[in-house]
């Protein structure tokens, strides 16, 4: 093959390494295009995931407040009742020794006791405005001692009706306490309730949103698998067009070096044909230049050294 023929496949392989290089930038411009818009729409999903994901944390959040709450409260309304089932036991100790006292009384101590005081001062009076016989005045006496009993046993059935009115004071304060818890554990149970229903109205917003960002997030997913497929063909196609570079920039440095060393063997024959015609000239006595003179001296000289 000629050198000319050389040069000719050498421009062709060129042209044509730069063509493919052409057919590659316009296919990565394309693939950047599409990356791009594949990462855009990665973007969009990751932004509406996180967004949801926010609101998933806040709602979860509120779930967990109102659940304290509640929790807070129920162990208030536990308090309250354990309160309350307190003062029942109590009362119930309070009714059960009323019973028992109610029980051991005879009769109305008032009543029985004016009588009674009344029978003493007949019989006092009766002493002193009468005249009686010894059996008389004995009899009086035993009547009187016998009342006097009476009164003592009287005098011990008012202190079991005192503490009957003081166990009823005291039952109907503890009722008012009873009543008092009793309202608590209401008041308490409604605002429970409240919380309550507070949680069971966020579990299903709750759950959408959780739904919605693991939606968001799959798509997230397959547009990232995309992308990342995207910036590997990119890849794959800057590898090419680096290897093509490189073939286009030895190709071409080639041709220069092969330029350069054809232009030297130009010169080097130049150089070669004007010593020789010095040295013919000056061989044969003929009019020279300068230079020609000096060219052919140093061939002489050179061929001399040799």
């Amino acid at each position: 093959m000629t050198e000319a023929a050389e040069t000719t496949d050498s421009t062709e392989d060129v042209e044509g390494l730069r063509a493919r290089m052409r057919e590659l930038k316009g296919k990565a411009r394309d693939e950047l295009e599409e990356l791009r818009r594949d990462r855009d729409k990665m973007r969009e999903y990751k932004a509406i995931r996180d967004e949801h994901n926010k609101e998933v944390k806040a709602l979860i959040e509120s779930v967990k407040a109102e659940r304290e709450e509640r929790d807070r409260i129920n162990d208030d309304i536990q308090e309250a009742k354990s309160r309350r089932t307190a003062i029942h036991q109590q009362l119930k100790s309070l009714y059960d020794e009323i019973r028992d006292l109610r029980s051991s009384l005879v009769g109305s101590p008032s009543t029985d006791q004016r009588r009674m005081m009344r029978r003493v001062e007949e019989l006092e009076w009766k002493q002193q405005t009468e005249q009686l016989t010894i059996d008389e005045e004995r009899a009086i006496v035993e009547e009187i001692t016998e009342i006097e009993k009476q009164l003592v046993r009287i005098g011990q059935e008012k202190e079991k009706q005192d503490r009957i009115h003081e166990l009823r004071r005291l039952a109907r304060r503890l009722k008012d306490e009873a009543s008092d818890a009793h309202q608590k554990v209401l008041d308490l149970s409604e605002k429970s309730q409240v919380h309550h229903q507070e949680v069971v109205r966020i579990r299903p917003q709750l759950e959408q949103e959780k739904k919605a960002a693991d939606t968001a997030h799959h798509k997230f997913v397959e547009w990232l698998k995309k992308v990342k497929a995207g910036e590997e063909r990119l890849k794959e196609i800057r590898s090419e067009i680096d290897k093509i570079s490189g073939k286009i920039r030895k190709q071409v440095t080639d041709k220069h070096q092969a330029t350069r060393m054809e232009r030297k063997a130009r010169q080097k024959a130049q150089q070669k044909e004007r010593v020789e015609e010095a040295v013919q000239k000056l061989e044969a006595g003929k009019r020279m230049t300068f230079d020609e003179f000096i060219l052919a001296q140093k061939h002489q000289d050179d061929q001399d050294s040799d």
